[in-house]
């Protein structure tokens, strides 16, 4: 859906880019779902991220490791992202 930012916040979408490692050191806060792979990432760069879902089972102890290691928190409602 269509959201006005405000003119005080620059929002970039991308679809795949094979420097996502560039884009997460010039980002000021990552918003993703809880997969291994892009939260490590996003913690070697000390990147905040927060979490906006996670697979049942195969993801939901990277939502505590995030939560419990304090470089990000956790909400599945994305109007409070």
């Amino acid at each position: 859906r269509t959201r006005p930012w405000g003119s005080t916040l620059s929002v970039v979408v991308q679809g795949f880019v094979s420097n996502m490692d560039d884009w997460m050191v010039a980002s000021d806060c990552l918003v993703t779902k809880a997969g291994p792979g892009t939260i490590a990432e996003a913690a070697i760069v000390g990147l905040p991220t927060m979490l906006s879902s996670y697979l049942p089972g195969q993801e939901a102890g990277n939502v505590d490791y995030v939560i419990e290691s304090g470089f990000g928190d956790y909400d599945g409602d994305p109007d409070r992202l």
